[in-house]
C-alpha cells in the first residue's frame, strides 16, 4: 500500500480536478453565446488559483525558457479524447465575463485580470465537472512526439502545486508541509528509496506507454509506466533540466500512430463536433 503521505500529496497536488466554489455567471446576451450557467454542476476553477500557476509559471521560468506561455488544456476526465459539446470556457463574475480562445488542440491560455481577480471570479467551462478536466500544459516546442523534456515536467509540477495549495485549506498544505518536511512538494519526488518505496512524480498523457527511458548525456534509466503515464525523479537533482524521456506507446487497434500529449491533432468534420483524433 502507498504511504500516507504519498497518497495525500498525490492527491492535493499532481490532480487539478479539485472543483472551485459553486456558481457560474450569466454570459451577456450576444449572437452564439452559449451560457455556461444552463450547465449544472460544471467544470470549474477559482481565477485566484489559475494566478497562483501563472505567478508561480512566472517565477520558475527558467526550467523551461523555450516554453512561450503557461497553458491549460480540456480534455476528458481520464485524459481520453474529447466527446459531445465542444468546450467553450470563460472567466466569469456577478457583473463580467472574459471568453476565452481554444485551440483546435482544445488549449488556452488565461490573462491576468485585475478584475478576475477582485471579484473572485471562476474558470468556467460549459461542460460538467465529471465529463472533463482542465490540465496545466508546459511543453518545449519543436519536440518530438515520443519525447518529455525534465524541465518542463518539473515546472508543470510547481504549477499545479501552486494552483493545488491555492485552492485547498490552509491546514491542509501545513500538514503535508510537515509530512514532506519541506514547502517545496515537488522536490520530495526524487525516485525509488531504499526500503522500496516509490517517490516518483507521475507524469500522464492521452495515449497508452509500453515503455520509456529517461536519458542525460550518457545516462539512462528504464522509468515505471502504467497505462498512460509514466513516473520520474523530477525531485532528483542530478538529472539535468534538459534530460529526455523517451518513450513507446503502446499498440493500438488501428496501425495508425497513437497521438501523444504533445500533438494529440483535432479534426473537425462539417456538420459535426471537432474531437480529438484517434
Amino acid at each position: 500500500m502507498r504511504p500516507l503521505h504519498a497518497t495525500l500529496v498525490l492527491a492535493l497536488a499532481a490532480s487539478l480536478a479539485a472543483p472551485g466554489a459553486a456558481g457560474a455567471a450569466q454570459a451577456a446576451d450576444e449572437p452564439g453565446t452559449v451560457h455556461i450557467n444552463a450547465v449544472k454542476n460544471p467544470e470549474l476553477r477559482a481565477y485566484r488559483a489559475i494566478a497562483a500557476g501563472l505567478d508561480t509559471f512566472d517565477a520558475q521560468h527558467a526550467l523551461a525558457p523555450d516554453v512561450p506561455q503557461l497553458r491549460f488544456q480540456v480534455e476528458g476526465r481520464d485524459g481520453e479524447a474529447l466527446e459531445g459539446e465542444w468546450p467553450v470556457a470563460r472567466i466569469a463574475a456577478d457583473d463580467f465575463s472574459i471568453p476565452l480562445s481554444l485551440d483546435e488542440h482544445a488549449r488556452f491560455s488565461v490573462p491576468r485580470s485585475q478584475a478576475a481577480w477582485d471579484a473572485k471570479a471562476e474558470l468556467i467551462l460549459n461542460r460538467k465537472k465529471n465529463e472533463v478536466r482542465v490540465e496545466t500544459w508546459v511543453r518545449t516546442p519543436g519536440l518530438p512526439d515520443n519525447q518529455y523534456r525534465m524541465g518542463d515536467i518539473r515546472l508543470d509540477c510547481r504549477v499545479k502545486v501552486a494552483i493545488g495549495k491555492a485552492e485547498i485549506p490552509f491546514w491542509a498544505v501545513g500538514l503535508v508541509n510537515g509530512l514532506l518536511l519541506t514547502t517545496d512538494w515537488c522536490s520530495w519526488f526524487k525516485g525509488e528509496t531504499p526500503k522500496g518505496g516509490d517517490r516518483n512524480w507521475p507524469r500522464s498523457a492521452n495515449a497508452k506507454f509500453s515503455a520509456a527511458t529517461l536519458r542525460d548525456g550518457e545516462r539512462s534509466l528504464a522509468l515505471k509506466v502504467s497505462g498512460k503515464s509514466f513516473r520520474i525523479p523530477i525531485g532528483d537533482t542530478s538529472w539535468s533540466n534538459d534530460a529526455l524521456v523517451e518513450v513507446t506507446y503502446a499498440p493500438t487497434a488501428s496501425t495508425a500512430e497513437p497521438a501523444s500529449d504533445a500533438a494529440a491533432p483535432l479534426t473537425r468534420t462539417a456538420g459535426e463536433t471537432p474531437r480529438t483524433a484517434p
